[in-house]
């Protein structure tokens, strides 16, 4: 198989990802070896508490082209990922999730994105490994975004996708303390495409996150996301202003032309 010789990045957040960062690398190295001429894998370490750090260190000794960016602390997985994006150098840069994402199909997306498309998304093809309240709060967390906030949010959409040189250099020039990824791509305005593919489990249990930190996150998306919440807001106060003009001139009213009035009625 002839390799391709343009230069391919790809990045991985990784966090207290010490049992499968090792084989995950593996993959990845083994892939992007047989299908390339160009590469790098930046795995950026988004405060891990685990010998993470220590396996990647000694990874960095069996590969030439890995490179490793450790944050202060946890900052989240878009945070990390942006921090790749803002050192990695390829013609076109994969962004995964070693959790759940597969290797195999970075040639596949590269060439793709090769024909034209810089925007190359992907997407889960099922929620089957859920809980039935996360899937109801998905479906309803994607309706809320499309039908009343008009945030153009894929439904299902994940951090897996392939970004042209143009995207990412668009991409680094927004300063939002609050990038969410899976937004600034439709924000930037280039062509997209989508796949459907299926996780992979690289921990026996999918780690799945908690309903404060679902919460959280979904509130900042459509906050930060969406002028609506501040309209709305803005609507209500000026509603309840009116209401209280509207009583203070009854009272007014009531205490001028009514002829007995009950003592301290108009104080209240």
């Amino acid at each position: 198989m002839e390799r391709s010789d343009c230069f391919v990045s790809v990045i991985a957040p990784v966090q207290n990802d010490a049992r499968i960062v090792k084989p995950f690398v593996e993959e990845v190295m083994a892939v992007l070896r047989q299908s390339f001429t160009n590469y790098e894998l930046v795995l950026v370490n988004d405060g891990s508490t685990d010998d993470t750090s220590v396996v990647v260190s000694s990874l960095l000794r069996d590969y030439e082209c890995i490179r490793l960016i450790s944050l202060s602390r946890s900052f989240g997985a878009d945070v990390a990922i942006s921090s790749g994006l803002d050192s990695v150098i390829g013609d076109f840069v994969v962004v995964m999730i070693p959790e759940s994402d597969p290797p195999q199909l970075i040639p596949e997306l590269i060439e793709t994105a090769r024909n034209g498309k810089d925007i190359v998304i992907g997407i889960r093809r099922d929620r089957n490994d859920e809980p039935v309240w996360m899937k109801a709060g998905a479906n309803l967390f994607y309706w809320l975004c499309r039908k009343l906030f008009k945030i153009p949010l894929i439904q299902n959409s994940t951090q897996f996708r392939v970004l042209s040189r143009q995207v990412v250099n668009a991409i680094t020039q927004v300063r939002d303390k609050s990038r969410y990824l899976r937004l600034l791509g439709a924000y930037v305005g280039y062509s997209s495409q989508t796949f459907t593919y299926d996780f992979i489990y690289r921990y026996r249990h999918r780690r799945l996150k908690g309903v404060v930190e679902l919460f959280d996150n979904a509130v900042q998306i459509i906050v930060v996301n969406s002028v609506r919440p501040l309209r709305f807001a803005s609507y209500l106060g000026l509603f309840a202003s009116i209401l209280n003009v509207l009583y203070i001139v009854y009272i007014a009213l009531v205490y001028l032309l009514k002829e007995r009035v009950a003592e301290g009625w108009i104080t209240v």
